[in-house]
């Protein structure tokens, strides 16, 4: 269950650096005000499963997750680019938060 929990936590991350990034420097109000709501919610939620999860392990694979499906979004929604060794690295980030899951 507290995966799940983290795993949303990882969400919100993706949600906060889009808002920030939308918010134009913090001058759009509106996606300003999504910014801190929603890191929040994140940080709220790592708090939550950091209740039954270890410390070190929720953090990196909350910073994992949030950095994975942040890259992925600002590919497919941004058009960044899709070069072959930040694909890579990628996957090494993606293979390490398996690996911690494996060991937490």
């Amino acid at each position: 269950m507290m995966w799940i929990v983290l795993v949303c936590a990882s969400f919100c991350e993706l949600g906060f650096t889009v808002c920030m990034k939308l918010s134009d420097g913090f001058k759009n109000k509106k996606f300003t005000v999504l910014t801190v709501f929603i890191t929040g919610l994140g940080i709220f939620l790592l708090s939550v499963a950091t209740r039954t999860l270890p410390l070190g392990i929720a953090y990196a694979v909350w910073t994992g997750l949030g950095t994975v499906f942040t890259v992925l979004f600002g590919i497919l929604v941004f058009g960044e680019s899709r070069d072959k060794k930040k694909i890579f690295f990628i996957l090494l980030v993606i293979a390490g938060v398996i690996g911690l899951r494996l060991c937490g």
